[in-house]
Protein backbone atom coordinates (compact mmCIF):
# COMPACT_ATOMS: atom_id res chain seq x y z
CA UNK A 1 0.00 0.00 0.00
CA UNK A 2 2.65 2.28 0.89
CA UNK A 3 4.26 1.67 -2.50
CA UNK A 4 1.26 2.47 -4.34
CA UNK A 5 0.93 5.67 -2.75
CA UNK A 6 4.74 6.45 -3.07
CA UNK A 7 4.42 5.82 -7.21
CA UNK A 8 1.29 8.07 -6.89
CA UNK A 9 2.88 10.88 -5.30
CA UNK A 10 5.76 10.72 -7.28
CA UNK A 11 3.55 11.03 -10.38
CA UNK A 12 2.05 13.89 -9.25
CA UNK A 13 5.06 15.53 -8.42
CA UNK A 14 6.00 14.49 -12.32
CA UNK A 15 2.90 16.08 -13.51
CA UNK A 16 3.44 19.68 -12.04
CA UNK A 17 7.31 19.53 -12.94
CA UNK A 18 5.95 19.40 -16.74
CA UNK A 19 6.01 22.82 -18.47
CA UNK A 20 2.09 23.98 -19.55
CA UNK A 21 1.61 23.24 -22.88
CA UNK A 22 1.87 26.42 -24.95
CA UNK A 23 -1.13 27.13 -27.43
CA UNK A 24 -0.60 27.08 -31.06
CA UNK A 25 -0.62 30.27 -32.54
CA UNK A 26 -4.28 29.56 -34.37
CA UNK A 27 -5.88 28.76 -31.19
CA UNK A 28 -4.29 31.83 -29.38
CA UNK A 29 -5.85 34.18 -32.79
CA UNK A 30 -9.10 32.46 -32.20
CA UNK A 31 -8.84 33.72 -28.79
CA UNK A 32 -7.94 37.27 -29.53
CA UNK A 33 -10.49 37.51 -31.90
CA UNK A 34 -12.97 36.44 -29.40
CA UNK A 35 -11.57 38.91 -26.61
CA UNK A 36 -12.02 41.72 -29.33
CA UNK A 37 -8.24 42.17 -29.83
CA UNK A 38 -8.12 42.67 -33.57
CA UNK A 39 -4.68 43.54 -33.75
CA UNK A 40 -3.30 40.41 -32.01
CA UNK A 41 -5.38 38.86 -34.28
CA UNK A 42 -3.82 40.15 -36.94
CA UNK A 43 -0.22 39.52 -36.26
CA UNK A 44 -1.09 35.83 -35.54
CA UNK A 45 -2.64 35.33 -38.78
CA UNK A 46 -0.75 37.36 -41.10
CA UNK A 47 2.13 35.08 -40.91
CA UNK A 48 0.00 31.58 -40.68
CA UNK A 49 -1.80 32.53 -43.88
CA UNK A 50 1.14 33.84 -45.49
CA UNK A 51 2.90 30.56 -45.29
CA UNK A 52 2.40 28.25 -49.04
CA UNK A 53 0.97 25.26 -46.95
CA UNK A 54 -1.19 27.42 -44.38
CA UNK A 55 -4.34 25.45 -43.80
CA UNK A 56 -8.05 26.15 -44.44
CA UNK A 57 -8.65 26.71 -40.87
CA UNK A 58 -6.49 29.78 -40.89
CA UNK A 59 -8.07 31.45 -43.77
CA UNK A 60 -11.37 30.84 -41.96
CA UNK A 61 -10.41 32.99 -38.69
CA UNK A 62 -8.81 35.35 -41.11
CA UNK A 63 -12.06 35.81 -43.02
CA UNK A 64 -14.02 36.65 -39.85
CA UNK A 65 -10.70 39.18 -38.39
CA UNK A 66 -11.63 40.50 -41.43
CA UNK A 67 -15.28 40.28 -41.71
CA UNK A 68 -14.82 42.28 -38.07
CA UNK A 69 -12.75 44.60 -39.21
CA UNK A 70 -15.56 44.95 -42.16
CA UNK A 71 -13.16 44.44 -44.94
CA UNK A 72 -15.40 42.25 -46.75
CA UNK A 73 -13.30 41.66 -50.14
CA UNK A 74 -10.49 40.30 -48.24
CA UNK A 75 -13.03 38.49 -46.07
CA UNK A 76 -14.25 37.25 -49.28
CA UNK A 77 -10.91 35.99 -50.38
CA UNK A 78 -9.77 34.35 -47.61
CA UNK A 79 -12.92 32.27 -47.09
CA UNK A 80 -12.32 31.58 -51.06
CA UNK A 81 -8.80 30.20 -49.79
CA UNK A 82 -10.72 28.20 -47.11
CA UNK A 83 -12.55 26.69 -49.60
CA UNK A 84 -9.97 25.79 -52.45
CA UNK A 85 -7.82 24.06 -49.53
CA UNK A 86 -10.48 21.92 -48.21
CA UNK A 87 -13.46 21.73 -50.03
CA UNK A 88 -15.43 19.20 -47.66
CA UNK A 89 -16.84 21.59 -45.13
CA UNK A 90 -19.98 23.42 -45.30
CA UNK A 91 -19.15 26.08 -42.66
CA UNK A 92 -16.24 27.45 -45.40
CA UNK A 93 -18.87 27.56 -48.29
CA UNK A 94 -21.46 29.18 -45.95
CA UNK A 95 -18.91 31.58 -44.48
CA UNK A 96 -17.82 32.45 -48.02
CA UNK A 97 -21.67 32.93 -48.89
CA UNK A 98 -22.71 35.16 -46.05
CA UNK A 99 -19.39 37.58 -46.61
CA UNK A 100 -20.63 37.90 -50.50
CA UNK A 101 -23.73 38.89 -49.25
CA UNK A 102 -22.63 41.50 -47.10
CA UNK A 103 -20.40 42.72 -49.73
CA UNK A 104 -23.68 43.14 -52.16
CA UNK A 105 -24.17 46.84 -51.21
CA UNK A 106 -20.48 48.17 -51.79
CA UNK A 107 -21.15 46.81 -55.44
CA UNK A 108 -22.34 48.19 -58.56
CA UNK A 109 -25.69 46.79 -59.85
CA UNK A 110 -23.35 44.60 -62.70
CA UNK A 111 -21.16 43.69 -60.35
CA UNK A 112 -24.02 42.59 -57.67
CA UNK A 113 -25.76 40.26 -60.64
CA UNK A 114 -22.50 38.40 -60.85
CA UNK A 115 -21.98 38.34 -56.91
CA UNK A 116 -25.45 36.94 -56.41
CA UNK A 117 -24.47 34.13 -58.35
CA UNK A 118 -21.24 33.27 -56.73
CA UNK A 119 -23.16 33.66 -53.19
CA UNK A 120 -25.71 30.81 -54.52
CA UNK A 121 -23.27 28.75 -55.14
CA UNK A 122 -21.74 28.99 -51.95
CA UNK A 123 -24.76 27.94 -50.20
CA UNK A 124 -25.76 25.46 -52.48
CA UNK A 125 -22.27 23.71 -51.53
CA UNK A 126 -22.53 23.93 -48.12
CA UNK A 127 -26.06 22.48 -48.34
CA UNK A 128 -24.72 19.86 -50.70
CA UNK A 129 -21.96 18.78 -48.10
CA UNK A 130 -24.71 18.52 -44.90
CA UNK A 131 -28.63 19.21 -46.00
CA UNK A 132 -28.93 19.56 -42.19
CA UNK A 133 -26.24 23.02 -42.61
CA UNK A 134 -28.27 25.96 -41.34
CA UNK A 135 -26.45 28.48 -42.19
CA UNK A 136 -26.83 27.21 -45.79
CA UNK A 137 -29.95 26.61 -45.70
CA UNK A 138 -30.75 30.19 -44.27
CA UNK A 139 -28.55 31.96 -46.79
CA UNK A 140 -30.74 29.57 -50.03
CA UNK A 141 -34.04 30.58 -48.06
CA UNK A 142 -32.75 34.57 -48.03
CA UNK A 143 -31.65 34.39 -51.68
CA UNK A 144 -34.87 32.98 -53.34
CA UNK A 145 -36.80 35.63 -51.09
CA UNK A 146 -34.86 38.66 -51.97
CA UNK A 147 -33.15 37.92 -56.00
CA UNK A 148 -35.31 39.03 -58.51
CA UNK A 149 -37.45 36.37 -60.89
CA UNK A 150 -34.99 36.78 -63.61
CA UNK A 151 -32.52 35.30 -61.36
CA UNK A 152 -34.10 32.42 -59.82
CA UNK A 153 -35.80 34.42 -56.87
CA UNK A 154 -38.84 32.88 -55.98
CA UNK A 155 -41.19 33.08 -52.44
CA UNK A 156 -42.66 29.76 -53.00
CA UNK A 157 -38.41 28.09 -52.84
CA UNK A 158 -37.96 30.41 -50.05
CA UNK A 159 -40.67 28.78 -48.09
CA UNK A 160 -38.97 25.23 -48.88
CA UNK A 161 -36.13 26.30 -47.51
CA UNK A 162 -37.41 27.95 -44.77
CA UNK A 163 -39.69 24.82 -43.58
CA UNK A 164 -36.29 22.70 -43.91
CA UNK A 165 -34.76 25.60 -41.42
CA UNK A 166 -37.62 24.90 -39.32
CA UNK A 167 -37.57 21.29 -39.21
CA UNK A 168 -33.91 21.60 -37.53
CA UNK A 169 -34.64 24.94 -35.90
CA UNK A 170 -38.36 25.84 -35.02
CA UNK A 171 -37.10 29.77 -34.26
CA UNK A 172 -35.45 30.23 -36.98
CA UNK A 173 -38.11 28.52 -39.12
CA UNK A 174 -40.59 31.14 -37.95
CA UNK A 175 -38.69 33.69 -38.44
CA UNK A 176 -37.86 33.11 -42.19
CA UNK A 177 -41.07 32.21 -42.87
CA UNK A 178 -42.16 35.32 -41.12
CA UNK A 179 -39.57 37.42 -43.39
CA UNK A 180 -40.58 35.56 -46.16
CA UNK A 181 -44.81 36.40 -45.50
CA UNK A 182 -43.43 39.97 -44.84
CA UNK A 183 -41.52 39.93 -48.61
CA UNK A 184 -44.51 39.05 -50.10
CA UNK A 185 -47.10 41.30 -48.33
CA UNK A 186 -48.91 38.65 -46.38
CA UNK A 187 -49.00 40.59 -43.46
CA UNK A 188 -51.35 38.62 -41.63
CA UNK A 189 -49.05 35.51 -41.98
CA UNK A 190 -45.99 37.13 -41.13
CA UNK A 191 -47.50 38.37 -37.98
CA UNK A 192 -48.46 34.60 -37.39
CA UNK A 193 -45.00 33.34 -38.02
CA UNK A 194 -43.26 36.08 -35.97
CA UNK A 195 -45.86 35.53 -33.22
CA UNK A 196 -44.97 31.87 -32.86
CA UNK A 197 -41.44 33.18 -32.57
CA UNK A 198 -41.80 34.91 -29.80
CA UNK A 199 -43.42 32.30 -28.32
CA UNK A 200 -40.27 30.56 -28.09
CA UNK A 201 -37.94 33.34 -27.17
CA UNK A 202 -40.27 36.32 -25.97
CA UNK A 203 -37.49 38.12 -24.54
CA UNK A 204 -36.21 39.14 -28.35
CA UNK A 205 -36.58 42.77 -29.13
CA UNK A 206 -36.30 42.14 -32.89
CA UNK A 207 -39.39 39.95 -32.71
CA UNK A 208 -41.78 42.71 -30.48
CA UNK A 209 -40.59 45.23 -33.57
CA UNK A 210 -41.45 42.83 -36.50
CA UNK A 211 -44.71 42.26 -34.97
CA UNK A 212 -45.40 45.89 -34.46
CA UNK A 213 -44.43 46.37 -37.57
CA UNK A 214 -46.94 43.97 -39.72
CA UNK A 215 -49.46 45.14 -37.05
CA UNK A 216 -49.13 48.27 -38.90
CA UNK A 217 -48.94 47.47 -41.97
CA UNK A 218 -52.48 46.26 -41.20
CA UNK A 219 -53.62 49.08 -39.51
CA UNK A 220 -53.72 48.01 -36.01
CA UNK A 221 -51.45 51.11 -34.61
CA UNK A 222 -52.30 50.70 -31.21
CA UNK A 223 -51.28 47.14 -30.89
CA UNK A 224 -48.08 48.09 -32.65
CA UNK A 225 -47.64 50.82 -30.50
CA UNK A 226 -47.79 47.98 -27.48
CA UNK A 227 -45.15 45.89 -29.51
CA UNK A 228 -43.10 48.77 -30.36
CA UNK A 229 -43.09 50.16 -26.28
CA UNK A 230 -42.11 46.36 -25.47
CA UNK A 231 -39.47 46.31 -27.59
CA UNK A 232 -37.80 49.54 -26.28
CA UNK A 233 -38.15 47.94 -22.74
CA UNK A 234 -36.35 44.84 -23.80
CA UNK A 235 -34.11 47.20 -26.02
CA UNK A 236 -33.96 51.20 -25.18
CA UNK A 237 -31.58 51.46 -28.59
CA UNK A 238 -33.85 50.04 -30.91
CA UNK A 239 -33.44 53.06 -33.83
CA UNK A 240 -36.05 50.86 -35.73
CA UNK A 241 -38.80 51.53 -32.89
CA UNK A 242 -38.55 54.49 -31.86
CA UNK A 243 -38.68 55.85 -35.15
CA UNK A 244 -41.66 53.30 -36.01
CA UNK A 245 -43.25 55.25 -32.70
CA UNK A 246 -42.55 58.62 -34.01
CA UNK A 247 -44.05 57.47 -37.27
CA UNK A 248 -47.61 56.22 -35.07
CA UNK A 249 -47.87 59.63 -33.49
CA UNK A 250 -47.54 61.59 -36.28
CA UNK A 251 -50.31 63.75 -37.93
CA UNK A 252 -52.02 61.68 -40.82
CA UNK A 253 -51.82 63.84 -43.91
CA UNK A 254 -54.76 64.60 -45.04
CA UNK A 255 -56.38 63.06 -48.35
CA UNK A 256 -56.95 65.22 -51.41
Amino acid sequence: MKTYCALAAFAALLLTALPAQVPAPLDEARAALQAGDLGQAESLLVPLTGATAAGAPAFLVLGQLRERQRNLKEAVAAYEQATKRDATRPEYFSSLGIALSQRMAELSFIQQAMTAGRMKKAFEQSVALDPKHLSGLIGLARYYANAPEIAGGSLEKAKEFADRVRALNPFLGELEQGNIAEKGEDFGGALGHFETALQLHPDDAGLQNACGRTLARLGRKDEARARFEAALRLNPAMESAKKALAALAAPAEPKD
